[in-house]
């Protein structure tokens, strides 16, 4: 078994604060064992609307990416993590949500463009367009061989969409992520067992990294961070307690083995990929 680590931070419109709470993390989760740690969805920045062209890069022009790689190197450890990537010349004004996946020797080695947007209207919560500031991804793909295992790449708001978990299991994947920002109200009602599902619907691990606390005046992430196993079994999760302050080590982690072995036990034992019905319905 190996130890993997999921990170929970509350990011502001600093990218510099942002960064060091990130580098910490991945510091401190590397010191006590972990060889793969996740960030959240939007890690360099959440900032309001009418800023993300601003301070939006291309993954090979930011600052944020460039210290990740950075503290990836210096603890000899893969790093993933959520960030705004510039959309093209000919649509400036959006950018791209992006789950990186940087390997020990800084390089990124899966560039991962969210797919599912999260445009809603909830009465009583927020009113989200993801759209109007965000570009859609257009593919998912293979899952990269890690210490961890096969690792899949989704965002926040894909979860909610089983089609894409599956299409990564039917990819191989052994290990899902999930970095993401949820709402308040979302967030008590449906990240758990959303969480948990897929996990046991695709029999593999779910790392879920979150964003948690008052990014702005308008904007508040649920947080509760946590690791599952393929038998939907909550296996590590974040304290409820808020960051205090924008301190270094203000971001928390938690850790979980990832157990190999377990994943195709279960796999083997309850053959759910071999007894789907494709002639009955269509195959993902």
């Amino acid at each position: 078994m190996v130890l993997a680590a999921v990170g929970q931070l509350c990011s502001k419109a600093v990218v510099e604060t942002n960064l060091r709470l990130c580098a910490s993390i991945v510091t401190r989760a590397a010191q006590q064992g972990a060889r793969l740690v996740w960030l959240p969805e939007a890690s360099d920045f959440i900032a309001d609307a009418k800023h993300v062209p601003e301070l939006s890069r291309p993954l090979n022009e930011s600052p944020f990416i460039d210290g990740l790689k950075q503290a990836a190197k210096q603890s000899n450890v893969w790093v993933g993590v959520g960030v705004h990537e510039s959309g093209p010349p000919e649509d400036s004004k959006r950018c791209y949500n992006t789950n990186l996946l940087i390997s020990p020797e800084g390089m990124i080695v899966q560039a991962y463009r969210k797919v599912h947007l999260f445009d809603v209207d909830i009465a009583g919560g927020a009113t989200i367009l993801e759209s109007n500031t965000t570009i859609p991804g257009k593919e998912f793909l293979d899952p990269v061989e890690t210490p961890v295992g096969k690792v899949g790449l989704l965002t926040c708001y894909d979860i909610r969409f089983p089609e894409a978990n599956l299409v990564l299991r039917r990819k191989g994947a052994q290990v899902i992520t999930y970095p993401s920002a949820f709402t308040m109200k979302t967030g008590a009602a449906h990240w758990n067992v959303l969480l948990r599902a897929r996990a046991i619907e695709s029999q593999s691990y779910i790392l879920a990294p979150a964003q948690v606390g008052q990014h702005s005046a308008t904007r508040v992430s649920f947080g509760n961070a946590m690791i599952i196993d393929p038998w939907g079994t909550v296996v590590a999760q974040t304290t409820d307690q808020l960051p205090a302050g924008d301190e270094e080590d203000a971001g928390t982690f938690v850790l979980a083995d990832i157990n190999l072995p377990w994943v195709e036990k279960i796999r083997t034992e309850m053959p759910l990929w071999e007894q789907r019905r494709t002639d009955v319905y269509p195959a993902l």
